[in-house]
């Protein structure tokens, strides 16, 4: 078997051994990277972080629970209303918040049964005393500003940051303006309702009963019932006060993001805001209906948004890590080749004294055929030569005994690294929330607590010779600024 096949053969080895090393080695270099950057990145919580107003914003329904009764009575079914609340957290461990909200939207209700039973009873008369057919269809735009103090059961939950419920009691004030529908298509001819449940544009004992037919509600509702006092009960004032006591759930999609899901019950000061009360029932015959004033319910969802808060953890970037009291920092720091770059990071930790290297502790090989420059003889051989174990270009008859060659520099990867300097240990008690006596002028603010730039700050004036620091107080410092 010749020469020139016994090297072919082995170069394909060689290479068969380096593809299936490649993944292994690129393997090592990431679990390297990791390691480095799990002790130098660190989650660190924020100490007394200050936390400004969360914006809401949602929508919902209005349902009406008063003397004018919907036939479907449910929180989902009324008047779409927008909300806007900001809230700002009170006490030190915010179980408690002050919330100022505003709600616009509207309300409007109708009873069939009642509008057949008032139209039944002596009619009210006009000021030109013609009798008006009145009804129990009322609607009316509203605006709600108020105040609430909350509870968010923090003495229960603790920190539990997947949902939360929460109760409210509050005070708020409301603007109105109910509307009465008595009237359709701009004609002036009244709506009738008559014993079936129908509602016509004739009266059922009229001679014209027979032309009637049945019709709806127009949108148009034309009788401002805050200034049209045709029950003669004095004229309804369009702001009234509320006690709302509001209750749900807060869902977290993250530390800045929640959405909650309530419902507010609005126990109003007034109850003329459907243009009907006891007194009213009383004085014309009707029936009456409950001896509470008004309620209407508010079932909503929000977005809440704490956009300007300070963050609860920072990552901080230590510049180096403590590592634990057994492990050796002089090794860490350690240069045993004097080659000024330091052995966790020299890929050539055996370099001769003297020697030229680059930035990752290897000397220099200027014509790239894998021989240091110090070894080369041969130092300017043509790109993509075969060379021996000095640099010389070699023919192809001697290149398989190369192979179990080995140079003076090597690899970091290829040898295990041997403490040879004095390992030194700490004597500083590092008390949390105490200050030892040498690092105090790290404190420039003196505020009791070393923060992340005084400490970078001490660290780079180390550096530029601007402070008494030693290395073993920067050790100290680093200690403690993780421990407070």
């Amino acid at each position: 078997m010749s020469k020139p096949f016994l090297y072919r053969l082995k170069k394909k080895a060689l290479a068969l051994a380096l593809m299936l090393m490649l993944p292994f080695t690129l393997y090592a270099q990431l679990d390297d990277e990791d390691f480095y950057e799990s002790i130098l990145d660190t989650i660190v919580e924020v100490q007394n972080p200050v936390y400004k107003p969360v914006i809401s914003l949602g929508a919902g329904y209005i349902s009406f629970f008063g003397d004018v009764k919907e036939p479907i009575s449910s929180p989902l079914y009324g008047n779409t209303a927008g909300k806007i609340n900001i809230s700002i957290l009170v006490g030190k461990k915010h179980n408690f918040k002050t919330n100022i909200f505003s709600i616009l939207g509207g309300i409007s209700a109708h009873d069939p049964k009642l509008s057949y039973t008032m139209q039944q009873s002596p009619l009210p008369l006009d000021d030109l005393n013609n009798p008006v057919f009145v009804n129990s269809a009322f609607k009316t735009n509203l605006f709600q500003l108020g105040i609430s103090l909350e509870y968010n059961f923090g003495h229960v939950f603790g920190s539990l940051k997947r949902f939360r419920p929460f109760v409210s009691l509050g005070f708020s004030t409301i603007f109105y303006s109910p509307k009465g529908n008595y009237t359709y298509n701009q004609t002036g001819r009244y709506y009738f309702f008559w014993s079936d449940g129908t509602m016509r544009d004739f009266p059922e004992n009229s001679i014209n009963a027979y032309r009637a037919r049945i019709i709806r509600f127009d949108s148009d509702y034309e009788t401002d019932l805050s200034s049209t006092d045709l029950f003669k009960q004095g004229s309804i004032s369009q702001q009234t006060f509320s006690i709302p006591f509001d209750f749900g759930l807060d869902f977290y999609l993250s530390d800045r993001v929640n959405l909650r899901v309530g419902s507010a019950i609005n126990y109003c000061f007034s109850d003329r805001i459907d243009n009907y009360d006891n007194n009213i029932a009383k004085a014309q015959g009707y029936p009456v209906q409950n001896d509470y004033n008004d309620i209407f319910m508010f079932t909503y969802f929000t977005m809440n948004f704490d956009l300007f808060s300070d963050p609860k953890t920072i990552l901080v970037e230590r510049v180096f890590a403590m590592l634990g009291e057994n492990y050796d920092y002089d090794i860490f720091w350690s240069d045993q080749d004097n080659d000024k770059v330091f052995d966790n990071f020299d890929e050539c930790p055996d370099t001769p004294e003297g020697v030229e290297v680059d930035s990752v502790g290897c000397p220099f090989d200027t014509d790239f055929d894998g021989v240091f420059d110090y070894m080369d003889n041969e130092p300017n051989t043509p790109e993509g030569a075969i060379v021996d174990d000095n640099g010389v270009q070699v023919s192809a008859d001697v290149l398989a005994a190369m192979f179990n060659k080995k140079s003076e520099a090597v690899s970091r990867k290829q040898v295990k690294l041997i403490p040879v300097t004095h390992v030194w240990s700490r004597s500083l008690t590092i008390t949390p929330g105490k200050i030892p006596e040498k690092l105090k002028p790290v404190d420039t603010d003196s505020d009791g607590y070393i923060s992340f730039q005084e400490l970078t700050n001490a660290i780079n004036d180390f550096f530029d010779g601007k402070n008494n620091l030693t290395l073993n107080d920067l050790y100290d410092l680093n200690e403690y600024f993780f421990a407070q």
